[in-house]
């Protein structure tokens, strides 16, 4: 700089006894002096800006918004639930229409046996032929006891001796039929025997077990039932623990299961059992089987006809669709109950049930 230059002149001439200090004190006053000579403030008065001009601008300036959320995932979601929505709207729509056409191809009248297996999985604890009429819309359900003695074919006894344990002999208790016929021929061979002895054709079959009739039951929410009278009995073998109190009550299912199963205290053993079971399905069929409670629990309806494991039938989707919007809105009124006509017995040591061939043979003609 400048001053530096003078300085450093001044003093290497050795022409000033002044100190160092003194001379930079002065050339530092006149170099302000010749600066505040040179500054014209007149000339950046017009860029001078005040306070007011300032928040005045800050006021016109727009106010930053907040960041907009996301939402094209949202709408993504919402837009693909309507369609899916929508999809099942449709076939929804599409099976009905479709399970109603079929309905009208279904027969006059159709028998279906129902078969609830024991604990084991293999005698049926509990045996019904559940017949609907087209027609007059009615339902008749004849119960078959678990004793009813009866005489298969030969070629059945061939089929059972085929599997293990054999019978030992052709003559036996209907409840015994699937189980000698063993998983490979139980179902068939206990329908040809049901055919056999009530003279009608089986269309479908129906098979389950207790677990499955508790699934049933809790998934529809208990079913209203009036229990006859106290029921207790243990067998800890079967792991069977009833113990029921008398009176209107809604049954879980456990507690459904331990009415069905219950015959001890009966003086008639399984026939006075057998009019409690037919009492609880007509109860069953006037709470559920109805087509707004059908609708209502399209999941529960569908995994007991087509994928629960412990149930097994050889009723076909759409036919199932037909009969349950036939059969929907259905009264107890419509409802027959029956039992196999027959008389107690006693056939090598044990006790069964004889059933009357000359009765059954009109058993079935009022559902014509």
């Amino acid at each position: 700089m400048k001053i530096n230059i003078y300085r450093n002149s001044y003093f290497d001439d050795n022409s000033s006894q002044k100190s160092k200090e003194e001379y930079d004190d002065e050339l530092r006053r006149e170099y302000e002096d010749e600066f505040e000579e040179e500054y014209d403030e007149s000339e950046y008065s017009s860029y001078a800006i005040s306070q007011d001009d300032m928040e005045a601008d800050e006021e016109e300036l727009p106010k930053a918004k907040p960041p907009k959320k996301k939402k094209k995932k949202l709408r993504f979601i919402w837009r693909f639930l309507i369609k899916l929505s929508a999809v099942f709207l449709a076939l929804s729509i599409a099976i009905l229409i479709v399970g109603y056409g079929f309905s009208f191809f279904t027969p006059p009248v159709t028998n279906v046996l129902v078969m609830a297996t024991d604990e084991d999985g293999t005698r049926t604890d509990t045996l019904m032929l559940v017949s609907f009429a087209k027609k007059s819309k009615e339902i008749s359900i004849l119960s078959i006891p678990r004793d009813t003695y009866v005489t298969v074919s030969d070629e059945n006894y061939a089929l059972m001796r085929e599997e293990y344990p054999q019978p030992a002999s052709r003559s036996m208790k209907i409840n015994a039929v699937h189980h000698f016929g063993g998983e490979k021929y139980g179902v068939e061979l206990l329908k040809q025997e049901v055919c056999n002895l009530l003279g009608v054709n089986v269309d479908f079959y129906v098979k389950v077990d207790f677990e499955a009739f508790r699934y049933i039951i809790d998934s529809v929410g208990g079913i209203e039932f009036d229990v006859p009278r106290d029921m207790k009995y243990t067998d800890p073998l079967q792991n069977l623990y009833i113990n029921l109190q008398k009176g209107p009550q809604k049954l879980n299912g456990e507690q459904a299961e331990h009415l069905l199963r219950y015959r001890s205290g009966y003086a008639n053993a399984d026939i006075g059992r057998i009019s409690v079971q037919q009492d609880f399905v007509k109860a069953f069929i006037n709470q559920t089987v109805s087509k707004g409670t059908i609708l209502s629990h399209p999941t529960v309806y569908l995994d007991v006809m087509f994928k629960y494991k412990y149930v097994k039938t050889d009723v076909e989707f759409f036919d199932a669709i037909s009969y349950a919007l036939l059969i929907g809105g259905i009264k107890t009124d419509s409802i027959k109950t029956q039992t196999l006509p027959g008389t107690p017995a006693m056939r090598g040591g044990q006790s069964v049930y004889l059933p009357k061939v000359s009765e059954i043979e009109n058993i079935f003609q009022t559902n014509q």
